[in-house]
């Protein structure tokens, strides 16, 4: 499957994954055919981008199963959480109430799914309307911390308090004022100061909470210290940092830079891991930004590469640890001919061959309809380092 841009939809695509509002309502199953009706209802709702099925995977006598990519959580479970964060969020806007027992049982639904999956990886980002960003944030730095607690070997007590602290790490965004939550630009400098209130504005929030570990409410205190020492709110450094925020304060980078904002489009994973390797030792402890980017996959299945070779190919394999080498299959040679049964590299042993460019869906529904954008989709380019 492959993620395109609201804008971008035409007729006849293929719903690859599910489509819900913030509120939860199923606005759109798996494999319906899209019209023009429904793209503009799916604009009406604020999405800025859905899965489609890969017009090219039906070249892959395995390819139905590159568009069903098992996911850390299920479908129902980020679905439910994502609506009862909702409802407690707007509840402590409104009436300034935090309902403990609500968040603490989402925090173990989501737990629960993430050690029965432990062995995933996180190949999609999760799809949110504009107007539902903090939530469905809230519920993926869970998810995506949990499991890096799990990577990590915590036990069920630290995981508790991980998922629980993780949930809840934006909890001060609900005394924000929405106008500076939603602006669709970046900040202004005296927003930004009115922002970084957030983190102080939670955990004064949490710790009033008694049956709210402390340890929990810290993440929502420390989740922007960075390991150099130069984050904010008291500048703490390296291990002064409590390694729960050291955890969240990497899910939580990782998944703002993976999701599309009216001020800026999602990066692509592996583009989002060089950004988080770049800022190793700076921002972030290297050894648990290594433990979570094990768990990323940088090419998720299903995506069109180019390689060094100039073929053109599907990736059909990902394994931990080894995401910048996955297997693919070629499904277009390097002079741009489709191939019925191209052959399949697994790039961890084929080691002189790489990939070098990652097309997004609109490159790749020009690939075999003209035989020059194909040449000059073809150009190589160095990989960064």
């Amino acid at each position: 499957m492959q993620k395109i841009a609201i804008s971008e939809l035409q007729p006849n695509m293929v719903v690859a994954r599910n489509i819900f509002s913030t509120e939860g309502v199923l606005l759109l199953r798996t494999d319906t055919v899209l019209n023009a009706t429904q793209i503009e209802r799916l604009q009406q709702f604020g999405l800025p981008s859905i899965y489609i099925k890969n017009p090219f995977t039906d070249t892959i006598p395995y390819g139905d199963l590159l568009d069903t990519i098992p996911e850390v959580v299920r479908e129902e479970t980020r679905v439910q959480a994502v609506q009862l964060v909702n409802t407690a969020f707007q509840n402590l806007t409104v009436m300034r109430n935090l309902d403990t027992q609500q968040f603490k049982a989402i925090s173990d639904f989501i737990l629960d799914d993430v050690i029965k999956n432990r062995g995933a990886m996180i190949h999609l980002t999760d799809i949110r309307a504009r107007d539902g960003y903090t939530f469905g944030h809230s519920v993926n730095v869970c998810v995506l911390a949990t499991l890096t607690g799990v990577q990590l070997g915590y036990d069920m007590i630290n995981l508790k308090e991980l998922a629980l602290g993780a949930l809840l790490h934006d909890a001060g965004k609900m005394l924000i004022p929405q106008e500076i939550l939603l602006k669709p630009a970046p900040l202004t400098n005296a927003e930004r100061k009115l922002m970084e209130q957030h983190s102080g504005l939670g955990f004064d929030i949490l710790r009033k909470h008694s049956d709210i570990p402390l340890v929990s409410a810290h993440i929502a205190f420390q989740h922007h210290e960075k390991f150099d020492g130069t984050g904010y709110n008291r500048g703490l450094a390296g291990t002064n940092i409590h390694e729960y925020a050291r955890i969240v304060a990497i899910a939580d980078v990782y998944d703002a830079l993976t999701s599309d904002r009216p001020y800026k489009e999602a990066s692509l994973p592996h583009e989002a891991y060089e950004i988080m390797m770049s800022l190793a030792n700076t921002h972030f402890d290297p050894i648990i930004l290594q433990t979570f980017l094990n768990q990323i996959a940088l090419y998720p299945l299903g995506s069109i590469v180019q390689l060094n070779t100039g073929d053109i190919a599907v990736v059909t394999r990902v394994i931990p640890g080894l995401q910048t080498r996955p297997t693919v299959k070629v499904v277009f040679d390097a002079s741009g001919h489709k191939l019925k049964n191209g052959p399949e590299i697994d790039l961890a042993r084929h080691l002189t061959t790489f990939i070098t460019k990652v097309f997004t869906l609109t490159e790749v529904l020009q690939l075999g309809t003209n035989s020059t954008q194909q040449t000059n989709l073809h150009q190589p380019f160095e990989p960064s380092s």
